[in-house]
């Protein structure tokens, strides 16, 4: 765990000595803003909920989320209680107020659990294109989280592989309710 810690600590210095600069700054905190409350992904997972043909996508989206909420944020956060990089290491700035525990992140988490459900459901449909570029915003998103020195390096990670656990899921048990209900409807005789 020291080396880890150790690792995590160094990877963060870099990023606040070498990487943040005037011109990133603004573009990371806007990327940020993006996975807070996981509204973007919220928004997608709407739109996929009206049409008939994508809706199996937008319902695994919001299961996804709530998986994660669940998992990552009332259960894991706590039973952990890493504290956050800034708290631990004052030269660390972080450049958004952020309470709460740091592990597992849960933009990264949420990020990822959405995205990934949309591109395995657009990949389904032929369109792996479509979900190309949720997968780069929620990296994005992942990866601002470091830069605005919120969370290690491993509580990113850590997210981010919950996320793609939790969206493979989420689609499996959506997948698989519409498959039973699919059957159920096909094996009730119709009156006439």
């Amino acid at each position: 765990m020291e080396f880890i810690q150790s690792l995590d600590y160094q990877i963060l210095s870099f990023i606040v000595e070498s990487v943040r600069s005037n011109f990133l700054t603004p573009i990371m905190l806007f990327i940020t803003r993006l996975g807070d409350g996981g509204i973007v992904w919220l928004i997608l997972a709407a739109i996929c909920l009206v049409k008939k043909k994508t809706r199996p996508c937008g319902a695994a989206m919001l299961l996804s989320l709530v998986i994660g909420l669940l998992i990552g944020n009332l259960t894991i956060k706590p039973l952990v209680a890493r504290p956050r990089p800034f708290l631990t290491y004052p030269e660390l700035t972080n450049l958004v107020a952020q309470g709460g525990y740091s592990f597992p992140s849960a933009h990264a988490m949420s990020s990822f659990a959405a995205a990934t459900v949309f591109y395995l459901f657009s990949r389904k449909h032929g369109h792996a294109a479509y979900g190309i570029p949720a997968l780069i915003l929620a990296a994005l998103i992942a990866l601002s989280r470091l830069y605005v020195c919120v969370h290690y390096p491993s509580d990113v990670l850590c997210g981010t592989l919950l996320g793609i656990v939790i969206a493979i899921i989420s689609v499996w048990l959506i997948t698989r309710s519409n498959a039973f209900r699919k059957n159920m409807q096909e094996d009730v005789p119709h009156e006439k």
